[in-house]
């Protein structure tokens, strides 16, 4: 009983493109399309992987500065951030 499940399976496997006997994926029949399409997409995900990773530093960093002007203010020192005077305009 349970070997006509599996045949069925198979056969409408089959018919739906997706077995072995199917020829592979589309990409492997000779599409050019597929191949630049799969290209364009891993360029786009790398852009947003570095992206991501450059906000991430952003961030971090900022943090960094924030926690070390706290840690400043928490000793309590008074002249906790730095500033420059701008010695041309006078």
């Amino acid at each position: 009983m349970a070997g006509r499940y599996v045949d069925e399976l198979r056969r409408i496997t089959r018919e739906q493109g997706g077995g072995p006997d199917s020829g592979g994926s589309p990409s492997r029949r000779g599409d050019g399309l597929d191949g630049t399409r799969r290209r364009s997409t891993s360029l786009l995900v790398l852009l947003v992987v570095l992206s991501l990773a450059g906000a991430g530093w952003l961030v971090i960093r900022q943090l960094m500065a924030d926690a070390q002007l706290q840690d400043c203010v928490m000793s309590g020192k008074k002249n906790c951030t730095p500033f420059e005077i701008n010695s041309a305009g006078r």
